[in-house]
């Protein structure tokens, strides 16, 4: 089936920055908030293994955005993966987390 093929996305969200609902997702069965600014994004189908690759792009902590921000996924298993969001150095709640992770399915 096409959702095996090597280069397609097999996990993808946008949440609120609360990181306690999805606007929309694939294969993410839940959110889990572990504090300010940072979120596990928990897998339906888990990864074959911890190093998939993981794409992350948030929005600042206000739409018109103020700084710089940082986009870092600071833990992997093969069922999650953190998503961390600094901005002006501090970890913060954006207005929007994204994240594409690319890699084989268990």
């Amino acid at each position: 089936t096409q959702n095996t093929v090597q280069g397609l996305a097999k996990c993808w969200i946008q949440a609120v920055g609360a990181g306690t609902s999805y606007n929309d997702s694939f294969n993410s069965t839940s959110l889990t908030d572990t504090g300010t600014g940072v979120i596990a994004v928990n897998y339906v189908n888990n990864m074959s293994n911890d190093d998939a690759s993981v794409t992350l792009g948030h929005q600042y902590t206000s739409t018109s955005g103020t700084g710089a921000y940082f986009a870092n996924d600071s833990s992997r298993a093969t069922s999650s993966h953190d998503q961390n969001h600094y901005q002006n150095g501090s970890l913060a709640d954006p207005v929007k987390y994204n994240g594409t992770v690319h890699g084989d399915l268990a």
